[in-house]
């Protein structure tokens, strides 16, 4: 299942971006990949792509004690991570 989340940043793309490819790894233990990340023109919001196996996957693993103190670090504000839809087909040009 594919889904598009977003969440609000407080340090700019780059921190946010440096902090979630440090977790790839983890993520993909707990069966969560990051297919692809863009921003806002000011930068105060992520907006992430991703592919689990069940939504609830990434609500734990994003919660997670651990997990959720280095995206604080990192400046996402954790409680405004939100769910924006379920991605049914999609096309990615080269």
């Amino acid at each position: 299942m594919k889904v598009l989340v977003t969440v609000n940043i407080t340090k700019g793309f780059d921190t946010w971006l440096a902090m979630s490819q440090s977790m790839t790894e983890e993520a993909a233990k707990n069966g969560i990949k990051m297919i692809w990340a863009a921003t806002n023109p000011d930068e105060t919001s992520v907006f992430v792509l991703t592919e689990m196996q069940d939504p609830v996957q990434m609500k734990t693993f994003g919660e997670r004690e651990d997990i959720a103190k280095a995206r604080a670090e990192a400046g996402a504000i954790v409680e405004s991570t939100q769910i924006i839809s379920p991605i049914g087909q999609m096309y990615m040009p080269d």
